[in-house]
């Protein structure tokens, strides 16, 4: 495993909802966003992990997205009537903060009995 890492160590960026494995930067969909496709490294802080085929979700990213997906629903709660717009914006978010989570769960759940 070592010497796997140490071979992506330098495509490999750690981030704190995802790890971007940064091998294709022209199919980096933070490079994209930002109009930087030459960039040689990702903006993490630019990243729609659930949307980029760099990134991954492991076990780890599940509290950051499970946070997120709570407070959206929370949020989506607290609007009134008349708030449209947001609502349907915040849903979306909502969504796929909610995929994710369940993505991480199914993975989770499929390594576990890999390993049963």
């Amino acid at each position: 495993m070592l010497n796997l890492l140490t071979k992506r160590a330098k495509v490999l960026h750690l981030g704190p909802a995802n790890y971007c494995w940064f091998t294709a930067p022209s199919r980096a969909l933070c490079l994209r966003l930002a109009g930087t496709p030459a960039a040689d490294r990702p903006l993490i802080g630019m990243c729609d992990s659930a949307r980029c085929p760099q990134a991954t979700h492991h076990p780890c990213h599940r509290p950051v997205w499970a946070e997120h997906a709570d407070r959206t629903k929370i949020f989506i709660g607290q609007l009134g009537t008349t708030r449209k717009t947001e609502r349907t914006r915040l849903q979306a978010d909502f969504d796929r903060a909610s995929r994710v989570v369940a993505e991480i769960d199914a993975a989770s759940a499929s390594m576990t009995e890999e390993s049963a």
